[in-house]
């Protein structure tokens, strides 16, 4: 397979996102087998049919998890902080809040002194949500961060000294490898102290056909958020990928727990990068690799707590045993 590849010319905007995008897209279509790093699905288009996703039937994960924090909110949110005690609730891709909010009225119910920070790399959807947030919820201190996440918590920690309440809601946990989720775990236990919180969502194994519906489901919604990316770098990269040309695909492995989601080129051909002097060479049935995520088993969450420092309190799980909200300790 022949592939050109020119030294890619930073994209002359002031938008360094934008920037970090090309150099990431560059990178990764230079690289055999080809991929493009999932939290590139998240640009305002993105953004809205991703909203679409999480109200198919078909994806159980957000309303699983909503009825976690609507049955058993109470429950977290009073081992969250002491009587009196001042904290940060801190959110890793905050998204639009939906279910948070569940979580932040209920703090609000018990008279809690919190600051809430949603973390997203979305500029868009932190917009979004804290207008929402200020027109629910008026009078709640929301201090949204659009930036990386530990940039966020590395902030957040040299201000103050009160307690770190982390969220990583959703699944997220899921789009890391095994070994990249113990680092991404011991990145937070480095930045947070003793006696700090994460609530961690985490997709539980379960029956595969479950799991495969919710990835690709007979809408067509999830192919296209998939294909969405390539529209993105159409966009803003000057890419002239026809998208009628690529398909979304995604399947379950049961035994690793991961779905795994690609973007394949249904003929042999060339696209080229107007804004990044690039030129990229397909052969029929090539592929984009675009996303993991990986469903795991309660002993497998508890091992990855253990080995990373954090001491497991409690598993908040709905009435199907399909995901989990555990609450774990900083050592």
């Amino acid at each position: 397979m022949k592939q050109t590849l020119s030294p890619a010319v930073p994209y002359q905007k002031k938008d360094l996102w934008i920037s970090q995008f090309a150099h990431d897209v560059t990178l990764g279509l230079s690289q055999h087998p080809k991929s493009v790093p999932s939290r590139y699905f998240y640009d305002k288009e993105g953004d809205k049919i991703f909203q679409q996703i999480m109200n198919m039937p078909e994806y159980y994960i957000t309303s699983c998890e909503h009825d976690i924090f609507m049955q058993q909110g109470k429950k977290m949110c009073q081992v969250f902080h002491e009587p009196g005690e001042t904290f940060n609730l801190i959110e890793f891709g905050a998204g639009d809040g939906y279910k948070t909010k569940v979580l932040l009225k209920k703090l609000l119910e018990d008279e809690a002194d919190f600051t809430y920070n949603p973390v997203d790399i979305s500029k868009n959807i932190l917009e979004e949500l804290n207008t929402n947030l200020k027109n629910e919820l008026p009078g709640m201190k929301v201090r949204p961060l659009n930036m990386e996440y530990f940039s966020a918590l590395s902030k957040l920690s040299e201000l103050n000294t009160r307690r770190n309440v982390v969220l990583f809601l959703g699944a997220n946990i899921g789009n890391f490898s095994r070994e990249a989720a113990g680092n991404f775990l011991s990145r937070i236990s480095w930045y947070c102290k003793p006696g700090d919180l994460l609530l961690l969502g985490a997709d539980l194994k379960k029956d595969p056909q479950i799991i495969s519906l919710a990835y690709n489901d007979p809408h067509g919604i999830t192919a296209a958020f998939n294909l969405n990316l390539l529209q993105r770098m159409n966009r803003e990269l000057g890419a002239d990928f026809d998208t009628n040309s690529f398909v979304h695909h995604t399947f379950y492995e049961p035994q690793s727990g991961e779905v795994l989601s690609y973007l394949v080129s249904l003929r042999r051909q060339t696209v080229r990068f107007a804004h990044i002097n690039m030129e990229v060479s397909f052969e029929a049935f090539e592929s984009i690799h675009t996303e993991t995520s990986r469903k795991y088993s309660l002993s497998e969450l508890e091992e990855l707590a253990a080995d990373q420092g954090f001491e497991v309190l409690e598993h908040f799980s709905d009435e199907r045993n399909y995901f989990v909200d555990s609450l774990w300790k900083i050592r």
